[in-house]
Parts: structure tokens; sequence; C-alpha cells
């Protein structure tokens, strides 16, 4: 007889780290749910069965699979952008090739729930207009804020001086090689290329030279 359960190995162990009691465990579940059935065809009775509870005792926490997958994204993202906004704040200029290092070997196609977590925000969320809402308000437009903000600090230290508009259009293009290449990674099932992506980094913001002055 087929197992409602997503993985005979339980949730995984994720959310239950920093959010605790009961909705942590629905969190993980849903997780463990939506990795392996993907958001469309997994179901609120699979996610109960995971958490070891009934459907409608599911349905006290949740209104439904929506409203679960949106706490799912706006706590998995909170969590993400100040992790990131740390690390960005322990930056020094004048180590930032080391510093862009570290944070791209964190990054989620190394870790099991983050990145499982953006694998299905990559299906997920283009189709679903709540759904995408939460990814731009809990994700990418935070995240976009602080790479806008980090960038004044190097820039000062190499001697650059650029617009605000010129800094948001290089900031997107920075956060356009951090995804891309996280996102990569996580479809091929490989990473290793740590350095290239650093490189092409620092190229496009043209950090490679002190300033003399």
């Amino acid at each position: 007889m087929a197992d409602d359960r997503a993985r005979n190995d339980g949730p995984v162990p994720y959310f239950t780290a920093f959010v605790e009691g009961r909705r942590g465990e629905v969190l993980d579940a849903a997780l463990t749910v939506f990795s392996s059935k993907g958001y469309d065809c997994g179901t609120m009775r699979q996610i109960a069965a995971v958490v070891g509870v009934t459907e409608p005792a599911l349905y006290r926490h949740y209104a439904g699979k929506e409203a679960l997958f949106e706490d799912l994204i706006a706590t998995a993202g909170d969590r993400a952008v100040a992790e990131m906004r740390a690390r960005m704040a322990q930056v020094r200029p004048e180590t930032v090739r080391e510093s862009l290092t570290e944070l791209v070997a964190s990054g989620p196609h190394r870790r099991g729930g983050p990145g499982g977590v953006a694998q299905m925000l990559l299906v997920a969320t283009p189709h679903q207009e709540l759904l995408l809402k939460a990814f731009r308000t809990h994700v990418a437009r935070p995240m976009f804020e602080s790479i806008c903000e980090f960038v004044p600090r190097v820039d000062g230290f190499y001697g650059i001086d650029r617009s605000a508009v010129e800094t948001q259009a290089r900031s997107r293009a920075v956060m356009s090689l951090f995804v891309g290449y996280f996102m990569t990674s996580m479809m091929l099932g490989e990473a290793g290329q740590d350095e290239a992506v650093v490189d092409a980094v620092l190229a496009t913001m043209g950090w490679n030279e002190p300033s003399a002055a």
C-alpha cells in the first residue's frame, strides 16, 4: 500500500531548527512533501501524514496549501535575508574577494533545507500570483536592497563613484550572477565554480585595483 509520506526518513530538518512548536514541524513536513511531489501535486493530506496529525487538524493552522506555502516562503526568506545581511555587514572592502567566496560557498546549492526551498520557488512561484508576491516581499526585494547598500561601501575603497541609477543596475547584475550560479548548480547537481562567479562579480563591479588616492 502506498504511503502518504513523501519520504521514509521523515521531514527535512530545516525549519524546526529556528521555528518553535508545531508550526516548525508543519513547515518541515511541507518542505518534505513539496520537495518530493512539487507544489502542484503535494497535498495537505500528505503534509498532515508527515506531521502525524489528521488533515482537519492541519487546517486549524492553515486555511489551505497556498497559505502554508506562503508562510514557508516568508519564513525561509526572512531568515535567508537576515543571514545574508549579517555576512555582508562583516565584509571588509580590502578582503572583498575572500568574503564573496565565503558567501558563495555558503549558498543554498550546498544546504539541503534552503536548497529545497529555492528549487520549489523556481518552479512554483512564477505561476502563482500570491506566492510570487510573497517571494518578492520576503526574498527578492530585500536581497536586492542589501546589495545596493553593500556596493557603495566597497566602491569607496576602490575609488569608484556611481550614480544611484548605476548602483542599482550593477547591483541587479550581481544578484543575477549569484542567483544564476546557485540555480544552475542545483539543477546540474554540482558546484565547484565558486572562483569563476566571484571573478565575474569583481569584473562587473570593477573591484580589481583599489584607488591609489
